[in-house]
């Protein structure tokens, strides 16, 4: 998740400096009123805990992400970008989104007895989303509560390393690597923060092109299991995660 941080740090600064300055933005509010920049996007920065549910595929016969990971949900970071097709209606948009998640325990052996060989699972999380929002309280109003909903496809890449951080096969010529396909649907609520300082909000605008600064809180299951196919790694949940939303 580094390189895409470093890209977004980049693409600030780069927005800084070809934007109109603090003084400006004064100007701007001073002579003319509030302005508001076109809005088409936004950008979400996510994190929540997570646990894959490997187990399910089992039906209770088996527990293998239990034995070497542990039962303990571990941190999921996620980016998510939107374009907003539909305004003024709420918000209407398509989203696409990406992923890091990895969880390593001691490998267990015939004897039960935890050895100090590690496995390392990785999870990367692609999704194609539909986004709701319910922003027109605020537009009419300024009401800054915005239920949202969400629905769509995934597919994570998965992997599982050994200690020497390799990817080892099985014998009957499988790999410790693939991908899966699933869906999720997700409900929501944010609160726009530029509510309590609407003259910082109307700058960060103005010199930014941030039209809306949200911290939100999610609710959704991501079932992924292959859709129905055979054989895949399941490795979706059921949990929540938070954040802040950019719109601009």
């Amino acid at each position: 998740m580094k390189r895409p941080l470093l890209f977004c740090t980049a693409a600030v600064a780069l927005a800084m400096a070809l934007l109109p300055t603090r003084a400006e933005a004064q100007v701007v509010q001073d002579q003319f009123g509030p302005w508001h920049s076109p809005q088409h996007f936004a950008f979400e920065l996510r994190f929540g805990p997570y646990s894959p549910d490997i187990d399910s595929e089992f039906g209770g016969q088996s527990e293998p992400h239990k034995v070497f990971f542990g039962d303990k949900s571990r941190l999921m970071s996620q980016i998510e970008f939107d374009y907003q097709i539909l305004r003024h209606v709420g918000s209407l948009g398509i989203g696409l989104g990406v992923g890091y998640f990895t969880e390593s325990g001691k490998n267990p052996t015939d004897a039960k007895i935890v050895s100090e060989d590690r496995s390392t699972l990785r999870l990367f999380p692609f999704s194609l989303s539909a986004v709701y929002r319910f922003d027109l309280p605020y537009e009419r109003a300024r009401i800054p509560l915005v239920p949202y909903g969400k629905v769509g496809l995934d597919y994570v890449m998965w992997s599982v390393r050994n200690g020497n951080g390799e990817i080892p096969d099985d014998p009957a010529g499988g790999r410790a690597a693939g991908g899966t396909w699933g869906w999720h649907a997700a409900v929501g609520l944010s609160f726009i923060l530029d509510f309590l300082d609407p003259i910082s909000a109307q700058q960060f605008d103005v010199e930014m092109g941030v039209n809306h600064t949200h911290l939100f809180a999610e609710l959704g299951t991501w079932r992924v299991n292959g859709l129905g196919m055979d054989n895949k790694l399941h490795v979706g949940d059921t949990t929540w995660v938070g954040g802040l939303l950019f719109e601009f």
